[in-house]
């Protein structure tokens, strides 16, 4: 079933690569949230800029 290939895949990774995933991971997660808060922060600007603040 599904459960015996999600372990298969789990035990093909060694822990460093694990590691390795976790960073990346995180640095990607930061990176979207970055850029999310990016957009929302020129969108914001932009409604200013309309209404002439």
């Amino acid at each position: 079933g599904t459960g015996y290939w999600f372990l298969q895949l789990l035990d093909r990774v060694s822990p460093s690569q694990w590691a390795a995933i976790g960073v990346l991971g995180s640095l990607l997660f930061g990176l979207l949230t970055y850029l999310t808060n990016l957009y929302f922060k020129i969108k914001e600007d932009r409604r200013k800029a309309a209404r002439g603040e």
